[in-house]
């Protein structure tokens, strides 16, 4: 999993309303033209009239059913596409971490990072409460925890509780002041009181180190400040900006029932918990929000069925905005893959663990019921899945749903998908289920090789993030950043999926890479399609939303490593201009 241990993003400035003559009528033309409508893909001319897209066609039919007096946007040779989507970034909390500190990936010894700490002092979003916390924190310094021991754990830290959050969302670091915070250090925090897989690591005489992992992780969240729907709407405009200076206008936010800073991974959610949602909506009610959101409520991998009576209640109660739908459920069923925390589910021992291949108390008959009820509701269920036997789980629960419900239309989806046997793969079509994938991933770098190479068998790491075979199988398949993780940039998972290139090389095997077009589909119309609203965005059909971005190459033409440089050049969000010149409007 490629991570994203120093965002690189600039400032993100957020403009007055354009100051281009926008009218609610307009032809634009002049440019090369990708539609993702295979019945149309290169039309000469898109017209739109009150947001929505009235005509696509030869600028002559276009300008003949428009009008010849209405306004044209000159396109000036660049490629315009419809605007892009993401299918799985978390938005809010991203947007939430661009309010904090950052921790840099470099700081190599204890000296270099006490220095940075006292430095960050002076930073204003140092402080959540009386607590200091760091974001983006790179998983490498899990290996050397003695560092940050030596620093936050020393006297001048007594009675400062110190947080560092890491970059894959799943671990996390406190020193001794945030561990009695949160009552650790006398209900976990000794040899008598250790358990397996508790989510904790220790020293050799039992006592915490300040690691912590998933449901661990999460006790140390419950002791952190809540965050204000202020705060949440805050981060919310600070990452669509970031989204739309990337040309994308369209997301599902996986975890839209929990709030940035709360336990997740053992939560238990029900409809009085709405995270997101109401700054979200308000957002939207305002006309504030440039994107169109399809969000999903996190249900516990052991909840009863009859939870899904509660996400109903908060459909129903989040209804009132177009721009922002309750549409499904998130379901973790695992976790991650690499050391120390190794949470992910896979069919063989990890090979630093013998007896230990990630959690086996899956209840199928329960778990499976779960799912049915939610697809006879047609809500999508949204699976992570990173280990293979987590992949198998999620279709099987999928199998007994389609088996048990007449209704066969719902299109689940299962994301990030770093490990899938042959058997797997050839499951998703035949049982109507999308693959969210983060392409950026699947080149070759520490994250694909040393992070998991002498701990995860061989036989395992043949293929991994399989985005080829899963297109040759017939499988829809989706492009997604799982933002703040890596980056939201979809130029720069493009080019990955292309020629499966990272830092370290290309990540074998070459039959993984996908085309040029699978790469457009991925984000257009098959992303609309895997966030439930491919009737109203991801290609230039009459009727859509008039989503665009104007890029400044051609991606149909380039060579794949001009990718990278890739920029939007305009973004436009129902007819409207949300981007433009480095500005976000």
């Amino acid at each position: 999993m490629k991570r994203l241990s120093l965002l690189a993003s600039c400032l993100l400035i957020i403009g007055s309303p354009s100051t281009w003559a926008e009218s609610s009528r307009a032809i634009l033309s002049g440019g090369s033209i990708y539609s993702a409508d295979v019945s149309n893909l290169h039309p000469e001319a898109v017209g739109i009239a009150d947001g929505r897209i009235v005509a696509v066609g030869s600028r002559d039919a276009v300008e003949q059913q428009m009008g010849k007096t209405t306004p044209h946007i000159d396109l000036a040779g660049k490629f315009l596409m419809p605007g892009l989507i993401d299918s799985h970034v978390h938005a809010a909390f991203a947007g939430f971490q661009e309010m904090t500190v950052h921790f840099p990936s470099d700081l190599n010894t204890a000296e270099q990072i006490r220095s940075f700490a006292s430095q960050a002092t002076k930073d204003a979003k140092l402080m959540q409460g009386n607590v200091q916390l760091f974001t983006s924190v790179s998983l490498e310094y899990w290996n050397h925890i003695e560092l940050l021991e030596q620093v936050f754990n020393a006297a001048a830290y007594r009675n400062i509780p110190v947080v560092l959050a890491g970059s894959d969302a799943h671990t996390g670091w406190a020193n001794q002041a945030m561990l009695k915070q949160a009552g650790l250090l006398a209900s976990v925090g000794t040899k008598k009181s250790a358990t397996p897989n508790d989510g904790f690591t220790r020293r050799k005489d039992g006592s915490l180190n300040g690691f912590a992992s998933e449901g661990g992780w999460d006790r140390i969240l419950k002791a952190m400040p809540k965050v204000s729907d202020a705060q949440i709407g805050e981060a919310i405009k600070l990452a669509a900006c970031q989204l739309n200076r990337v040309g994308i206008t369209a997301w599902m936010d996986p975890v839209s029932n929990i709030r940035p800073l709360s336990p997740a991974f053992s939560a238990a959610p029900t409809r009085k918990d709405t995270g997101l949602l109401p700054a979200y909506t308000e957002l939207a009610r305002k006309g504030e929000l440039n994107g169109h959101v399809s969000a999903l409520a996190l249900v516990g991998i052991h909840a009863k069925p009859a939870i899904i009576d509660d996400v109903m209640a908060l459909k129903q109660q989040f209804s009132g905005t177009s721009d922002v739908n309750l549409i499904g459920i998130k379901i973790l069923q695992d976790g991650v893959i690499e050391f120390p925390s190794q949470t992910a589910k896979l069919s063989q021992p990890y090979l630093n663990r013998h007896d230990y291949s990630g959690l086996k108390d899956l209840k199928p008959t329960r778990f499976n019921e779960l799912i049915r009820r939610a697809d006879a509701q047609h809500l999508i269920t949204h699976f992570h899945a990173i280990g293979d036997r987590a992949v198998s789980e999620a279709l099987d629960a999928i199998a007994y749903a389609r088996q048990h419900n007449p209704d066969h239309s719902t299109l689940h989806s299962i994301t990030h998908l770093q490990i899938v046997s042959p058997e797997s793969v050839a499951r998703f079509q035949p049982l109507n289920v999308a693959a969210s994938m983060q392409f950026l991933w699947s080149g070759k770098d520490f994250s694909s090789t040393s992070l998991i190479e002498n701990i995860v068998p061989a036989p395992l790491l043949t293929r991994l993030y399989p985005a080829g075979s899963l297109i040759r199988s017939g499988a829809i398949v989706a492009g997604a950043s799982d933002w703040p993780v890596s980056s939201p940039n979809p130029m720069l998972a493009m080019y990955t999926a292309l020629t499966r290139q990272g830092d370290l090389g290309e990540l074998a095997p070459a039959d993984e890479k996908i085309s040029r077009s699978d790469v457009l589909q991925a984000y257009t119309l098959n992303a609309a399609k895997l966030i439930a609203q491919d009737k109203n965005v991801g290609s230039f059909s009459v009727g859509k939303s008039a989503d665009f971005v104007l890029l400044d190459k051609n991606l149909e033409q380039i060579d794949p490593r001009e990718f990278t440089q890739t920029k939007a050049i305009w973004t436009m969000f129902k007819g409207r201009k949300v981007f433009e010149a480095e500005r976000c409007l």
